[in-house]
């Protein structure tokens, strides 16, 4: 569509319009809100038609997640429940006929970018906007090149209101939005239970080991639900959330940022957890005399093994002791050369050799916060089902104290807005995405929600913060984008008539 075509579908005169009615369910009917909503699309569409043609315009928007509970489960093969929240990465692009991708911010802080698209499409450097993008376009371009023999590009221009290094996924909304941008240039269609699965394996491009949660929820999401997400096969289960009851994220301020010490820390995790699964096969080989094939922690699950359960419990004791592992013991254990457990447990999917830890490899804390995340995720969906919202909130309490002891992922600034939340009425409190910073995700009941959130204000943002981390600077005029209540929205999509 061109522009202007555009411009009346946002008009308040046109409010039956396909647009005006997905901005009302996805952001709100606020007046306020949708005021604010329609001025940043109105940027988009003059940043665009001042570089391009303007017919042929469209809009794609891919909302961010905060994880209710289930926290590094996904990558070990064990489910989640997280979902998309009403703060996305917006997209307004024009189809381009030819193979080339340009791309530019609305925040002048992310630099314009552009690159052509072939089947050796090298990453810009460690935490740059761009790579998003580029894994986009690199995980869809078999799929797109075998629909259409060619892949064609677009200029785009991209928005986002996801706080950054927040631990809401805004990455995974960028590669989203990216893929979807993408594929409506192409004219090619795929079932969003089968993107997800592509764009999990394609956002490793920009290093991170992770696994289908992000972006998975990002596309299924759907309002007023979360979402049980279970992998390998990828398969979703929406559920009802509690009724007067609100979701209210608090962000530390701490930036979980992508940078290479940080993927380091993350990444160890994966690593960890890919190494128990292998030592838990090895020790039930030995009791059973039968070989198990094993890629994650959910292959070695007792419901997986022919084996009897004191027989399965002696197996998994002897494999994780010790609970913290060298090298040199994993060699040991696992009757292996160095380099053949480098190449096949410490080889990341980005290529480079992940470097064994000074303080050697936690893989007994690790195991025990994964079994016990997964079992607190399936008690979590039968406490929705049945509506039981103080269960949930007790299941979340106990997500954040072995992420914090076990999983080791918190950090000072998360754990006092934990126990601040708790004082101020939250039913349940955790840290909610990968960690080492970001948010927290907090279930309060809808008429303390007000209370709530200036408790936590004054607690947190105007006392605590400031003394213990004078060096964290932010504008009081922002609070509303760093603490806020958001209700569960449908997934993402590509938005023209």
């Amino acid at each position: 569509m061109k522009t202007e075509e555009l411009k009346n579908l946002l008009s308040e005169e046109n409010k039956n319009s396909y647009l005006f009615e997905k901005m009302l369910s996805f952001y709100g009917n606020n007046s306020s809100c949708l005021a604010q909503q329609k001025t940043r699309i109105h940027a988009l569409l003059k940043k665009i038609s001042g570089a391009v043609n303007n017919k042929n315009i469209f809009l794609v928007h891919a909302p961010g997640r905060t994880n209710l509970i289930g926290e590094h489960t996904d990558y070990n093969g064990y489910p989640v429940m997280p979902m998309a929240i009403n703060r996305d990465i917006l997209v307004c692009a024009s189809v381009l006929e030819k193979s080339v991708i340009n791309i530019s911010n609305i925040d002048e802080e992310f630099a314009a970018r552009s690159f052509s698209i072939d089947e050796n499409i090298q990453p810009y450097a460690g935490g740059d906007w761009g790579n998003y993008v580029k894994a986009a376009i690199a995980g869809l371009l078999p799929l797109v090149r075998e629909k259409n023999g060619r892949a064609i590009g677009f200029n785009a221009v991209y928005s986002g209101i996801i706080p950054p290094a927040g631990g809401l996924s805004s990455s995974s909304a960028m590669v989203v939005a990216s893929a979807l941008t993408f594929l409506r240039a192409n004219n090619v269609e795929i079932a969003k239970i089968e993107l997800a699965e592509i764009l999990a394996r394609a956002e490793r491009f920009v290093g991170t080991e992770g696994g289908g949660m992000d972006q998975a929820i990002s596309l299924v999401g759907e309002k007023d639900k979360a979402v049980k997400i279970d992998f390998f096969p990828l398969r979703a289960v929406p559920l009802a959330l509690p009724k007067n009851y609100e979701i209210v994220i608090c962000n530390s301020l701490v930036r979980a940022p992508k940078t290479e010490a940080a993927m380091l820390e993350y990444n160890r995790r994966p690593v960890e957890c890919r190494l128990a699964a292998a030592l838990i096969a090895k020790s039930l080989e030995n009791f059973s005399g039968h070989r198990i094939a094993t890629q994650r922690l959910v292959d070695v699950d007792q419901r997986k093994i022919d084996i009897d359960g004191e027989s399965y419990k002696k197996a998994v004791t002897e494999a994780l002791n010790p609970p913290v592992l060298s090298a040199e013991q994993m060699w040991e254990k696992l009757a292996l050369s160095q380099n053949n457990l480098n190449e096949k447990y410490l080889r990341l999917k980005s290529g480079k050799l992940f470097v064994p830890p000074a303080d050697g490899f936690k893989v007994g804390l690790r195991y025990e916060h994964v079994l016990s995340e997964a079992h607190r995720v399936e008690q979590a969906a039968q406490a929705l089902q049945r509506g039981d919202v103080a269960e949930f909130g007790k299941l979340m309490n106990a997500s954040h104290e072995s992420c914090r002891s076990n999983y080791e992922i918190s950090t000072p600034e998360l754990d006092k807005l934990v126990e601040i939340a708790r004082d101020h009425g939250a039913i349940g409190a955790r840290l909610t995405g990968a960690g080492f910073g970001g948010c927290t995700v907090n279930l309060v009941p809808q008429n303390d929600v007000d209370a709530f959130i200036q408790g936590v204000i004054k607690d947190y943002y105007q006392d605590y913060l400031p003394a213990a981390r004078p060096d964290i600077q932010f504008n009081k005029k922002d609070l509303g984008s760093i603490i806020f209540s958001s209700s569960a929205v449908a997934g993402a999509e590509v938005m023209e008539e």
